[in-house]
């Protein structure tokens, strides 16, 4: 009939030297559903590489049809029409493709690291259907070829988290990576996977170590999921990890652990974002500088007394800021807390004492509690 010749047709055109041809030409045979399949799949077999790239868009485009078909080139011994064939299966989506995950799989042993990127890739894009080959994907991360690490770090942030979890160590593992891409990856999948992959914030802090962009951006991302989108307890272990961070870690986070101390619900987050602040000295940015002072009114005393501590490790300025509630907080405060401020006061110069004796300073500028005052 008129069908195969169309097809057949359209097929030819998949390696025209426009490429708005060739995207015309996979449509067209997008269009003509499983009779579209047989011609597609043989310039896949034997086509350019245009028009390869071509027949997997349009391999893609006709999905469930399809699916079996592009699965039958991953058994062939070329390399390149498997790259496309799981291209294809990829980008077809996991409905479509679901039936053709072992197959995919299956790729992960005795091939070459070309197309082990590529199952890879396929089957973090099938998330839950792909979830029983986990151990498989994980296998990878240990691969010796870096780009099978980075790729392998990727697809287990798109599976499931139960799956994933006894492979999160190894993930972690990779922050320190001599593969600025690998750990790029592997910070993104811990930003990912932000419901569990709280034990591992001090890993991911060490990417700030590094003087690569891409991984700094990628292990601030995360961060930035974690300190969001967490549960408790990596929000807490997240802006703990942070205390400790270099100090270009901590000023991109900044504004984030700002937002966690004026709003977050948990006290003990809080604190260890107050904590983390404090760790930036006299460089912290004003809007995290008024984040602290803002708690110097808050109902816990732990908190009260963590945010004074930031003021006084943020230096003079921060505590000159808001001298004035410190020493309102001298007349009511509880020892500890009283102390703190105490101490963070003591950091002022002495001509910023008060005229009378009745704060922390003497009229000279001395303290006054070391002669039997307050």
């Amino acid at each position: 009939g008129r069908l195969p010749g169309l097809a057949a047709r359209l097929a030819a055109l998949l390696g025209d030297g426009e490429r708005r041809v060739r995207g015309a030409a996979a449509e067209g045979l997008a269009a003509l559903g499983a009779g579209g399949v047989e011609a597609t799949v043989e310039v896949l077999r034997t086509g350019s590489r245009q028009a390869q790239e071509a027949a997997s868009r349009a391999l893609a485009l006709i999905g469930e049809p399809a699916a079996s078909a592009a699965a039958a080139v991953l058994e062939e011994d070329d390399e390149t029409p498997r790259v496309w064939a799981l291209r294809a299966l990829r980008d077809m989506g996991r409905t479509a493709a679901a039936q053709q995950v072992d197959a995919i799989a299956a790729l992960l042993e005795g091939t070459r690291p070309r197309v082990r990127r590529e199952a890879l890739a396929a089957l973090g894009l099938h998330g839950q259907a792909a979830a029983h080959h986990c151990g498989a994907v994980a296998r990878c991360l240990e691969s010796v070829d870096w780009s099978e690490r980075a790729a392998a770090a990727r697809a287990i942030g798109l599976l499931p988290e139960a799956v994933v979890v006894p492979h999160l160590a190894t993930v972690a593992s990779l922050m320190t990576d001599y593969v600025p891409d690998v750990v790029e990856a592997a910070a993104s999948t811990l930003g990912a996977l932000c419901g569990i992959s709280g034990p591992y914030a001090p890993q991911l802090a060490l990417v700030f170590l590094d003087e690569d962009e891409s991984a700094c951006n990628a292990a601030t991302a995360a961060f930035r999921r974690m300190l969001r989108a967490g549960g408790v307890c990596t929000r807490e272990a997240a802006a703990a990890a942070l205390r400790g961070a270099e100090r270009e870690g901590l000023q991109r986070l900044a504004p984030d652990l700002a937002v966690v101390v004026v709003e977050d619900e948990d006290r003990h987050v809080r604190e260890e974002a107050l904590r983390a602040l404090a760790a930036l000295g006299p460089a912290a940015p004003p809007s995290a500088v008024e984040a602290v002072a803002g708690v110097l009114h808050d109902a816990s005393t732990v908190l009260r007394r963590a945010a004074v501590e930031a003021l006084r490790d943020m230096g003079p300025d921060a505590v000159s800021a808001h001298e004035v509630k410190l020493r309102e907080m001298l007349q009511l405060a509880p020892g500890g807390l009283r102390r703190a401020v105490q101490a963070a006061l003591a950091t002022l110069p002495a001509d910023n004492a008060p005229a009378s004796g009745s704060g922390s300073r003497g009229g000279d500028g001395r303290s006054g509690d070391g002669r039997g005052g307050d």
